[in-house]
């Protein structure tokens, strides 16, 4: 395979004579290539070289490379990206959360330019094989319900594969232990796709169905709304691994909507604020009553929504269907919005870019029931 300074190379690396020597073997090979010291710098460069591949150290200054990574799969433009990580760990812990996080390949130091080149090379072929089949599916897919498949769809997938790979090749290399670690974070992808696609389906089945939920299933007790939120915090929380950034705040007394719908919404709003917030940053929800009626809020300290997202999530309801895949919002927020809406309540976003954002889902206040 020819090279050519149209694949685009950044080596994020703090080891200047390593740095260097991958900067040297690039140029060498005919690639484009540019060079970060640290992980702040490489995010900086990444924004401005737009590079095909980044190739990332995980112990880094300032901002690690699992923190790179996670800040790639979220920047517009270089979601697909290919990342290869670089570490010298023995124990196998980094390359399972980088191949978790979504990097594409894995190089254990010490390496040969031999072995980084074949890698390389490895990647744009691959890369070039997962941008035919996105303009395949493209073709097949247009004039229907979605533009292109969700990006969410190939993070996971590619932690299944990685993993896997690094299964099928070490074989009898590895110990239980880290088959066991490896085969939890298989089931942790899978998990994720499952959300995502079972999220894809639930909208169109939403979208289709526009009686009004039965009468006999639209009221919650206070027991049962605090136990549809703890357990839909629980599952999301656990799918991310964040667990202690959770706090949950007051309570509601009654709510006129069926405790599975309400633990649907309130898992949508909590896997919204994993998805757009780090790792350790806070996530809060409460339950509050006010003159409007009872509230849940879910609020994180995430990179936040413009008003022009907040608006087109607002007005998604006004879409044709086959322009919804393009808001970019995902689907977790619009199921969420349709199933309050249908359930007798509104939604609101409010949002800070850079700070945050605080998703309200409101209701009438209800009566007690009339005692028997």
């Amino acid at each position: 395979m020819k090279p050519s300074s149209v694949h685009r190379v950044l080596v994020i690396e703090d080891d200047e004579q390593l740095r260097f020597a991958l900067l040297r073997s690039l140029e060498l090979a005919g690639y484009g290539a540019r060079a970060a010291s640290d992980g702040i710098e490489g995010l900086q460069v990444a924004r401005e070289y737009r590079p095909s591949i980044v190739v990332c150290d995980v112990h880094l200054p300032h901002r690690d490379g699992t923190s790179v990574l996670a800040t790639l799969r979220e920047e517009e433009g270089m979601e697909s990206t290919q990342v290869i990580l670089m570490t010298g760990d023995s124990d196998g812990t980094s390359q399972r959360r980088g191949m978790n996080l979504g990097a594409d390949d894995y190089l254990a130091k010490p390496f040969t330019m031999e072995e980084f080149l074949r890698c390389i090379r490895a990647r744009i072929r691959r890369s070039e094989l997962y941008q035919k089949a996105d303009d395949h599916a493209l073709e097949k897919l247009r004039g229907t319900i979605s533009k292109r498949l969700p990006h969410e769809l190939l993070t996971p997938l590619t932690g299944i594969l990685g993993l896997s790979e690094v299964l099928m090749e070490e074989v009898g290399q590895i110990t239980p232990e880290e088959v066991r670690d490896m085969v939890s974070d298989i089931h942790l992808s899978a998990d994720r796709l499952h959300h995502t696609l079972r999220n894809y389906f639930s909208i169109l089945e939403v979208l289709d169905n526009t009686a009004p939920p039965s009468p006999d299933y639209a009221r919650s007790t206070g027991a049962e709304i605090q136990k549809a939120v703890q357990e839909a915090v629980g599952i999301v929380a656990a799918r991310y691994g964040r667990g202690g950034d959770v706090l949950i705040q007051g309570s509601i007394e009654r709510l006129p909507v069926a405790p599975s719908n309400l633990s649907a919404v309130v898992a949508e709003l909590i896997d919204n604020a994993c998805k757009y917030s780090l790792p350790g940053s806070p996530i809060r929800v409460r339950l509050f009553g006010d003159g409007a009626g009872d509230s849940i809020a879910v609020s994180d300290a995430g990179r936040g929504m413009t008003a022009e997202q907040i608006e087109q999530v607002g007005a998604f309801r006004q879409f044709d269907r086959t322009k919804y895949e393009q808001q970019g919002l995902g689907l977790g927020l619009t199921l969420a919005q349709h199933v309050i809406e249908r359930n007798g309540g509104s939604f609101q976003l409010e949002s800070t870019p850079g700070k945050g954002t605080v998703a309200t889902a409101t209701w009438a206040r209800l009566e007690p029931a009339p005692s028997a």
